[in-house]
């Protein structure tokens, strides 16, 4: 939902009369940690999809959640910035529940194809079944949106988190509207 959250908030932004050119000015510290959390859960996600080990059991679990500490500390690193404070705190949560539940974000099995929950039955992706064992389920992807032409979204409290700071930083970042100026004579 990120694409569609930017996506959103730049749409929104221009219809408010923001300047898309202020985006330009975003300075964002310490900003390849971002490619680089990418880099290791894409790592992650296309071994565990191939069967592929990456060494002992543990690995994969702990490079994902890793991942997401590298997020972390580029959120506290940018806290100044308009809606980080909400992207870190989705990332928090997201991260304690792969964290709590051996490095896999679980997923209300409902709202899967049966295709999809065979795959990850067999431990295939970087999300597993949501179980009576799961750690703080209520913070996993259990909520469901289907909006006709997208694709389907399973996702978290802690992804509508990171999506609002996302729209805040953009909409925020693209300034106010451009005032004009009324100049009064006496």
């Amino acid at each position: 939902m990120l694409i569609e959250t930017v996506i959103l908030a730049l749409l929104v932004s221009l219809i408010c009369g923001r300047k898309i050119s202020s985006l330009g000015e975003l300075v964002l510290r310490e900003f390849w940690l971002v490619p680089l959390a990418l880099l290791i859960q894409s790592g992650v996600y296309w071994a565990a999809v191939r069967g592929i080990g990456l060494g002992p059991g543990w690995v994969s679990p702990v490079l994902d959640t890793g991942s997401y500490f590298l997020l972390l500390i580029f959120t506290i690193r940018n806290r100044s910035l308009p809606g980080v404070s909400w992207i870190f705190l989705g990332i928090l949560l997201n991260t304690l529940v792969i964290g709590l539940n051996g490095g896999v974000m679980p997923v209300d099995p409902s709202f899967l194809p049966e295709a999809s929950r065979n795959a990850l039955l067999a431990g295939q992706g970087t999300h597993g079944l949501m179980a009576s064992l799961t750690h703080l389920s209520f913070l996993a992807d259990r909520f469901y949106l289907d909006i006709l032409g997208w694709d389907k979204q399973v996702f978290s409290v802690g992804d509508i988190l990171i999506d609002i700071g996302i729209f805040l930083l953009v909409f925020r970042t693209m300034g106010s509207k451009t005032t004009l100026e009324i100049k009064v004579s006496k």
